[in-house]
């Protein structure tokens, strides 16, 4: 079986993105299957095998005539030489476009959504709303990460018959849960995030609730690891309401070590707008920390008894008093932890997702 694979963001490296490890993981249980992933966007124009069962394509930003014409030119061999079987896309965009050109080939495509595609955008902006619908259209299958994404889908009149759910999942390889120490009340309490500074993420809600925190004299420590347009906003934040002290910005992180601020961690936050089914939360609740998560995408799914917190979007208060709540029961931060990692340890393993999507593929197939 042949897939072409596009994706926006994609590159084989170290610390591989989330795509590379889906993508490995379906050869490295299905061995029969073959990828050719055309990826633009990328510094210059490149081809690369990868490996055996991977040909990976670079190319340039598809604004320049010239590119698009190499881009033209290369999909008329792949479609002409390679012969995909399927073809599997990533956001609205890309989907269009590998949609209509599944259209004029014959071949089934996939339109793979992980977040704003499909449960932010078209509900704020009239064109989002008519791009994804397009892509709905154009595209045989559409995958959501998530139960509440579907019922995004459910809201935009997808065919509900052509939407599948399938879990993200997380490389368990690189993370050891190993037991932690009891907090003891008094001591410094770690809180982490981890997200792109931007305005979905929401810090400004989290800096104003450690300004609380602090005026409450509550001894804490957040980290915040990432980078984004917004970070220097909100560092001028931090330092108007003289927090420099209790808060660490650490910019980009080699995701190699993201197991390390796991470790030192007591909690996680992440009380976002807008999320699908954010990897950084699933890999801090593998690694026994309770979660503070806001009831957006599929973050719901994923609250466990113990384990973690609720709250409403934009909901200060709320998120104040969440944190206390886990101060306040130093046990229960242990025992959520402990039910977290073992949650996800069972329901969000790469087998199972290669597996499905997969299947997935297969039943395009044989419907071809």
């Amino acid at each position: 079986m042949r897939i072409l694979f596009f994706a926006t963001f994609f590159e084989f490296r170290g610390n591989q993105t989330y795509y590379v490890e889906e993508v490995n993981s379906v050869i490295e249980n299905f061995p029969g299957v073959e990828y050719l992933v055309y990826n633009v966007n990328r510094e210059k124009n490149k081809i690369t095998r990868y490996s055996k069962n991977i040909l990976w394509v670079e190319r340039k930003n598809l604004r320049n005539v010239k590119i698009i014409y190499i881009f033209l030119k290369d999909m008329l061999k792949v479609f002409l030489k390679f012969k995909p079987d399927v073809i599997h896309s990533c956001y609205v965009i890309e989907s269009i476009i590998m949609g209509f050109l599944g259209k004029i080939f014959r071949v089934p495509t996939i339109f793979h959504s992980r977040g704003m595609g499909i449960n932010y955008y078209p509900f704020v902006s009239i064109k989002s709303n008519i791009l994804a619908r397009i892509a709905c259209l154009l595209n045989n299958v559409i995958i959501t990460v998530s139960q509440a994404m579907k019922k995004d889908s459910k809201n935009l009149n997808f065919p509900q018959n052509k939407v599948f759910t399938i879990y993200d999942s997380i490389d368990f390889s690189n993370f050891n849960p190993t037991e932690k120490s009891k907090y003891d009340k008094g001591k410094m309490f770690n809180i982490l995030n981890i997200s792109r500074f931007s305005f979905e993420k929401c810090h400004n809600i989290i800096i104003e609730t450690c300004k609380d925190l602090k005026e409450n004299y509550i001894k804490f420590h957040l980290t915040l690891i990432g980078d984004g347009p917004l970070k220097g906003k909100i560092q001028k934040l931090v330092k108007n309401d003289d927090l420099q002290s209790m808060i660490t910005f650490t910019g980009w992180v080699n995701h190699n070590d993201i197991p390390n601020y796991m470790a030192k961690a007591d909690l996680y936050i992440q009380p976002s707008l807008t999320e699908g089914m954010p990897i950084s939360v699933l890999e801090a609740m593998y690694m026994k920390l309770p979660v503070i998560l806001s009831d957006a995408g599929g973050m719901p799914e994923l609250i466990q008894e113990k384990g973690g917190i609720l709250i409403e979007k934009k909901n200060k208060e709320q998120l104040h008093n969440a944190i206390l709540h886990y101060i306040n029961n130093p046990d229960e931060v242990i025992q959520g932890g402990k039910i977290n990692s073992r949650f996800i340890s069972e329901n969000f393993r790469w087998d199972k997702h290669s597996r499905d999507l997969y299947e997935l593929y297969i039943k395009l197939c044989k419907k071809c």
